[in-house]
């Protein structure tokens, strides 16, 4: 898996658990909703780490909590320096 698709399905999957719309949270964190759709759809390789530290505190989750996903450690994930 892509670095940029786990960020994104981690989003996504913690933006449906707390029940907020991608407008809310887009108008909450003060980001375009074209920006979140960049990320949403995997067509930006390169997030912004401001960006993410907004969308996540704006969920109300910690970068601790976020990157805690073994995921994140796997052999099997590709940053995809291309």
């Amino acid at each position: 898996m892509l670095l940029n698709e786990l960020i994104s399905d981690k989003l996504e999957k913690i933006r449906k658990e707390k029940r907020i719309g991608v407008y809310t949270l887009c108008n909450k964190a003060a980001i375009s909703y074209e920006t979140y759709r960049s990320i949403r759809k995997n067509r930006n390789k390169d997030i912004y780490i401001r960006t993410l530290l907004i969308l996540l505190r704006t969920l109300d989750v910690t970068p601790a909590e976020f990157f805690s996903d073994p995921m994140f450690t796997s052999e099997e994930l590709d940053i995809d320096f291309k």
